[in-house]
């Protein structure tokens, strides 16, 4: 056997490979809208992987200024951390 999967027990009339041939057809169109609606999924999957990277890099960065600047103060200044920060 050619391993297509159990075979449908139709009688051979022109009527029945009209049918086939129109499920084939069926079969196909689906297959086709459903390998682009992958790929749109995975194009989008990409684009929200690449937002997400781009704002960890631009929070590290951040962070840097942020760890440098907690450094400088704490340096020129002792320890501040009886000191509470109010954002407005």
């Amino acid at each position: 056997m050619s391993g297509a999967g159990p075979r449908f027990n139709i009688f051979p009339t022109r009527m029945a490979l009209t049918g086939m041939k129109n499920r084939l057809k069926g079969a196909h169109t689906g297959h086709s809208l459903l390998k682009r609606k992958s790929e749109a999924l995975t194009r989008r999957f990409r684009d929200i992987v690449k937002k997400i990277d781009e704002a960890k890099r631009k929070m590290g960065k951040i962070m840097q200024v942020a760890n440098f600047s907690y450094a400088e103060v704490k340096y020129s200044t002792g320890d501040i951390g009886f000191v509470q920060f109010h954002i407005l």
